[in-house]
């Protein structure tokens, strides 16, 4: 199908001068952006398409991508307010997905698709749980985009206790990581790649990183492991693996590479950045998520990382944690400028960087998303700027960063197809999966022994 978006107040490409259109379009055919400019222009060659979106009032922009996304924890909402991160890992989300059944998973990310496209979130990394068939599932049903892994745990000690549900060897471990990434790679019309988890730095054995490493390269494709989240989650690791630190114990074994994906990192000193660099690892910063656990993110070496040319995305993590709203993930980083007591740092425009062609750097997507660029996916968000949180648009890049949020998302476009028109999902029933999904979180919650903590302070009558 043809798509032309037109007549844009501001078209904000990302391309490698960045350059920012006043009465901008975009024209695309199939799933791939064929002209990128100024509305008369673009429209000489293409004036005419299938489907064409007005953007008068409008920013138009690559769709957003979140590079850190747990599907399978949507529906935990409210059940790890205020308890640290060991505790809420160990005692409440695996706990959670040690429960979940197939049905629960399908709707915990078909929920989860429906937050991210209603808030201009086209892509998203998902470092897997189980059952992820029906993940794969969800994304073809909503028409998103996704990095998917299965998750991969073959160590529980006692300071990295996992549910009986979720304890691999690592024989196991190994053949269900690569069956997953050999049976789904390019399902969904192409829109999942399948990459290989190392779901924490804790729970895998120098064997299964090892054996994992040398898969991930033999079949080209990416892992993610969460990393150095907290200062007590190095402490675990240095128990376990003889002293050493996390990223310590991956670069002696050759893991560090250009296909890593390390999920946190805010816990990384000196000779881990500079091994970080030389190994061109990507990180996913995710502040929000941090704030809510009170793992020091803000002292974090962020601000060094994007200094020295290390890949630094976005994510949001999960939604007991962080809402799926990259907007308010942007506004979020501007708390670095705050700690270290320097405006300067971290302009709007390198923020969006972060939640875009970052992103799809850290994806190793960049020759397909990130950019609105001729020969890219046809993935596109436009955000309706006529709302109070828009006005006065001055400069479109502040105001996103700055004021905007994921409500504002009017159309969203991916691979060349509407997914949301006018605010409103045209892939999925929105009332019903929300309805649906409530009833269910419900039901996990009791089932999963885990009801109790979602009770409030005050009297609920």
């Amino acid at each position: 199908m043809g798509i032309i978006v037109k007549h844009a107040r501001f078209l904000i490409t990302l391309d490698k001068t960045r350059r920012i259109l006043r009465d901008g379009a975009v024209a695309c055919e199939g799933d791939r952006i064929v002209a990128v400019g100024k509305t008369d222009e673009v429209l000489k060659d293409y004036p005419s398409m299938e489907f064409s979106v007005e953007a008068k009032d409008g920013v138009v922009l690559p769709g957003l991508i979140d590079g850190h996304c747990h599907t399978n924890q949507q529906l935990m909402r409210g059940l790890t307010d205020d308890i640290y991160q060991h505790t809420a890992v160990h005692g409440r989300m695996w706990p959670f997905e040690a429960s979940l059944t197939e049905e629960d998973v399908h709707l915990s990310a078909v929920a989860c698709c429906l937050e991210a496209i209603k808030s201009g979130t086209t892509c998203f990394a998902d470092p897997g749980g189980y059952h992820m068939e029906k993940v794969v599932e969800a994304v073809d049903q909503t028409g998103m985009r996704a990095i998917l892994a299965r998750s991969l745990i073959d160590l529980s000690t006692p300071a990295t206790k996992a549910p009986e549900a979720l304890r691999e060897s690592t024989d196991k471990a190994v053949k269900e990581g690569e069956e997953f990434v050999r049976r789904y790679d390019r399902a969904a019309e192409s829109r999942i790649k399948t990459w290989f988890s190392l779901r924490t730095e804790r729970s895998t054995s120098n064997e299964l990183a090892k054996r994992i490493k040398e898969l991930a390269d033999r079949y080209g494709t990416g892992i993610q492991s969460h990393m150095a989240t907290s200062q007590q989650s190095i402490r675990a690791h240095k128990e376990i693996f003889e002293g050493k630190r996390p990223l310590e114990r991956y670069e002696e074994m050759g893991i560090l590479g250009p296909n890593l994906l390390i999920i946190h990192a805010n816990w990384v000193n000196e000779q881990e950045l500079e091994a970080l660099k030389r190994n061109d690892v990507k990180v996913v910063h995710c502040p929000i998520a941090g704030f809510h656990r009170a793992v020091g993110t803000l002292h974090g070496s962020f601000v060094e990382m994007e200094k020295m040319g290390i890949t630094v995305c976005l994510g949001h993590d999960h939604a007991h944690g962080s809402p799926l709203d990259m907007p308010k993930l942007m506004n979020a980083v501007k708390a670095h400028k705050d700690i270290r007591e320097d405006p300067t740092i971290y302009p709007p425009e390198t923020i969006l960087e972060m939640a875009t062609i970052n992103g799809a750097k850290a994806l190793l997507m960049e020759d397909e998303i990130g950019s609105l660029e001729v020969g890219k996916k046809a993935d596109i968000t436009i955000f309706n700027v006529k709302r109070p949180e828009w006005v006065p648009v001055l400069n479109p890049v502040s105001n996103l960063v700055g004021s905007a949020c994921g409500h504002s998302a009017d159309t969203v476009i991916i691979e060349g197809k509407v997914v949301l028109e006018k605010g409103k999902t045209v892939t999925i029933d929105e009332e019903d999966i929300l309805e649906k999904a409530q009833e269910t979180a419900e039901e996990i919650a009791r089932r999963s022994g885990l009801i109790g903590y979602a009770q409030p302070r005050w009297p609920l009558l």
